[in-house]
């Protein structure tokens, strides 16, 4: 029996019960779903871009809304706005904790620029500049760490677009939900290893550096997910990047596949890679052959965005999975905190303690 089906890495670990928030996943999304649909339309006349700023999992957001956008997106992690933005813009401040420095600064800016804004966040500092200029505010709701947050975070974003046109096509809401019914049914804590995807991939990657790869426009931002919910999550090194970009530089690291020993790659699949995408991903898994240890990961769903958010979802329960294996909780993200406290009154990022950021 794996250490993961005995129930005590669980007690001894999961203090805050991260995996009772990872199996209401679904739930949360329906939600968002229904807040997203509840929000009246803003004022979009001549859009032609949206820029969303944020950073961390409110990032992710953007990410996602680029994913499946059908006029421009650009995610802006920064401080400034980008020269482009204009009155033919829509800027989109997500912050889950409604306090993040970089993303409050871009709001300024937009402000001052007089670009058309939408803030979405639970509360905080933007809930009140919001209300104060009379800017379109979503608002969703509070208690959760950032990263857990992405259904209330991505969804609403997503249903806002859609009313204003700025999606490639309606959004299957139904099957994503179904889908990830799907992977919380297989990846829930009371599935053996043997039968559990989430746990038997943790396993797998126990003790290793996961280099995550996806491909351009597709599973990138899934790969980035990947990486990131293994950094906060689980606490250690994980890396991920993109094909085709990848094949002109990174695969070079095989000359000196020595260095690479506690090293696996992941490789993300599912049925919108592009064919050429396809043939690369096959030469590499001939040219990995005993230098490097490798798996697929093949998206399920019935749409692109319910193979996107599956995938996604999956991610997050390997990250919480490997937490266990490494002998750490979750949910505390200290030296997030220890950077907090070192930088001046007023300047916080987004990170993981619940509305702290």
């Amino acid at each position: 029996m794996s250490s993961l089906d005995s129930g005590e890495l669980l007690a001894r670990y999961d203090r805050e019960r991260m995996i009772a928030v990872l199996d209401r996943f679904p739930d949360q999304c329906r939600d968002a779903i229904e807040i997203g649909k509840r929000f009246e339309r803003p004022a979009t006349e001549k859009l032609d871009k949206i820029i969303v700023c944020g950073m961390g999992g409110s990032a992710m957001a953007g990410d996602m809304a680029r994913r499946f956008s059908r006029i421009p997106v650009f995610v802006n992690r920064s401080y400034s706005l980008p020269g482009f933005a204009d009155k033919h813009t829509l800027l989109v401040t997500i912050s889950y904790s409604g306090n993040t420095a970089e993303t409050l600064s871009a709001l300024d800016q937009g402000i001052e620029r007089a670009i058309p804004v939408l803030c979405i966040s639970s509360g905080g500092r933007m809930e009140e500049i919001a209300r104060t200029r009379q800017i379109p505010f979503l608002k969703i709701p509070s208690g959760y760490q950032p990263r857990a947050a992405m259904g209330y975070l991505a969804i609403p974003l997503l249903e806002v677009m859609s009313i204003i046109g700025a999606l490639k096509g309606t959004i299957p809401w139904e099957g994503v939900l179904q889908g990830l019914r799907a992977i919380e049914t297989q990846c829930t804590c009371d599935v053996p290893t043997t039968e559990n995807p989430g746990k038997k991939l943790a396993c797998t990657l126990f003790g290793n550096v996961p280099l995550v790869y996806g491909t351009t426009d597709n599973t990138d931002l899934v790969a980035m997910r990947w990486k990131t919910q293994i950094n906060e999550n689980a606490k250690q090194a994980a890396f991920w990047n993109a094909i085709p970009e990848l094949n002109h530089n990174e695969i070079l690291a095989l000359v000196k596949a020595e260095l690479l020993t506690n090293q696996f790659v992941v490789l993300l699949r599912n049925d919108y890679d592009l064919p050429g995408n396809l043939d690369r991903i096959r030469i590499m898994k001939g040219l990995f052959g005993k230098k490097l240890r490798f798996t697929e990961v093949v998206a399920a769903g019935a749409s692109e965005i319910a193979q996107v958010f599956s995938q996604i979802y999956l991610g997050d329960y390997v990250s919480f999975y490997l937490a266990l294996l490494n002998g750490v909780d979750p949910t505390p993200v200290s030296l997030i905190e220890e950077l907090k406290k070192e930088l001046k009154p007023g300047e916080m990022a987004e990170g993981g303690e619940k509305d702290a950021f």
